[in-house]
């Protein structure tokens, strides 16, 4: 690899606005990749357990998916991304690790506690 080439790989951060933008775009394609694989309640709720535990973790708490677990499912990607945008300037790779090590422990609770949901 040349020296130009190398550089042409950089790839530049997302900017505050950008991430608040994909994470908008990301949500509905996220659930509707979970409700595809929830499959009318006869499919899997792996998905839904993996990319929204916060709405699964109410859904197993209620025996049900509750319009609360709905709200907090369409919101709950963007909301990420505004705290990465409210922290853009400051320590963001902090926040977004943290956040990253949040979510995968929220998703462990939720495979425990939504166990009705499986």
């Amino acid at each position: 690899m040349t020296e130009q080439s190398k550089s042409d790989t950089n790839l530049k951060p997302l900017s505050g606005k950008q991430i608040v933008v994909w994470t908008t775009i990301l949500t509905p394609v996220l659930l509707i990749t979970s409700v595809f694989f929830m499959g009318g309640g006869h499919g899997t709720f792996f998905f839904g357990k993996l990319f929204y535990p916060i709405p699964m973790i109410i859904a197993g708490i209620s025996d049900r998916i509750t319009d609360l677990a709905l709200w907090v499912a369409v919101f709950q990607i963007p909301f990420y991304g505004l705290l990465l945008y409210l922290v853009r300037h400051r320590n963001w790779k902090k926040v977004g690790i943290g956040i990253l090590i949040t979510h995968i422990i929220l998703f462990f609770i939720a495979m425990n506690l939504a166990g009705g949901f499986d």
